[in-house]
């Protein structure tokens, strides 16, 4: 049975929308942090205009962030031109940018064990960019790693197929783009076996420097071969509220033997509960695992330490969470 999102196609006559077009609003800037739901695959489905995917039902999964960077601060920077954008994802090759006043240009990608430079950079977006619209680019890959240097051909086609309304979990964005892309990299002598290709559609809109929506397939690479990923509502007002740190409220402050404090994950994940002394030494930590979603209320038992000053400090796998004051009499 076909598994994807329910999908109604209407007739951009009937519509009565302006076809949208992506400028230089979909060029993203550093320092910029972007939050995406890593989810079980499902199909892209249809192309077309005016149509409208219905993905309301995407699970929150697991949160992944997208970090736009300097080569400042990079791994594998100089590789790469210093004015390049830099996007650092966790558990994926650093990619490395250059934007031009036309076009975002992928360069490549550096990883612990291997490097991947495409010469000349291709075409990620073009800007403008209209339906139907569509580009191709041809280069060579120099992919180096174990001590060699592999030279492979690379062909990537482009094209903005499709455009409609996108409903999302938190909401419906009109005006949407898709755009396919198709990328491959070949071993000259032996041109009809790719060494790795991937197929991959992006829905994008002019309010926002990221795609809403990313569904790839690919071959060749590190697994998973199916990817979903979705943009966190909270591009909307702001995006790196999801990767802020909250303050925690732990009652009663002062406290005695009992303390009680409201956890707020807004994702899946292990956390652990950390009470530091004045020193900076960790005088009891509490380990926490959300597997969804939610304020979770713990009462921690804090009798075995001594009176004084503390930090009560969340901290997940990206960092502090949330962090609070606490006295203890």
């Amino acid at each position: 049975m076909w598994k994807g999102p329910a999908v109604i196609l209407v007739l951009s006559a009937q519509t009565g929308f302006a076809q949208p077009v992506l400028g230089d609003g979909v060029f993203p800037s550093t320092g910029s942090v972007y939050g995406y739901h890593d989810v079980q695959y499902m199909k892209p489905g249809v192309s077309g205009e005016g149509v409208r995917w219905d993905f309301s039902s995407l699970p929150s999964g697991t949160i992944v962030p997208y970090i736009w960077s300097t080569t400042d601060i990079a791994p594998g920077a100089g590789a790469f031109p210093s004015d390049a954008f830099v996007r650092q994802v966790p558990g994926e090759p650093t990619s490395y940018f250059l934007r031009t006043d036309s076009a975002l240009l992928w360069m490549g990608t550096y990883s612990d064990t291997a490097l991947l430079r495409f010469d000349p950079p291709i075409r990620e977006l073009s800007i403008p960019c209209r339906i139907t619209d569509r580009w191709s680019d041809s280069s060579i890959v120099a992919v180096t790693g174990a001590g060699r240097i592999q030279l492979l051909d690379v062909t990537y086609a482009v094209r903005a197929e499709s455009w409609g309304s996108l409903i999302m979990p938190y909401g419906v964005v009109e005006n949407v783009i898709r755009v396919r892309s198709d990328l491959a990299l070949v071993d000259r002598r032996y041109k009809e076996w790719p060494l790795r290709t991937e197929t991959r559609y992006s829905w994008y809109t002019d309010r926002t420097p990221m795609p809403l929506l990313v569904i790839s397939e690919r071959k060749g690479w590190a697994p998973p071969d199916r990817v979903l990923r979705w943009l966190d509502g909270t591009w909307q007002e702001d995006p790196e509220l999801l990767f802020r740190p909250v303050v925690l409220r732990p009652f009663p402050d002062p406290a005695v033997d009992i303390v009680t404090v409201d956890l707020p994950a807004s994702r899946i994940g292990r956390t652990i509960l950390q009470l530091v002394d004045a020193s900076g030494n960790i005088a009891m930590q509490w380990h926490e695992e959300f597997n969804s979603p939610q304020t979770r209320r713990l009462t921690l038992d804090i009798a075995g330490v001594p009176a004084g000053q503390y930090t009560l400090s969340w901290i997940g796998t990206n960092g502090t969470l949330g962090s609070a004051r606490l006295s203890k009499r």
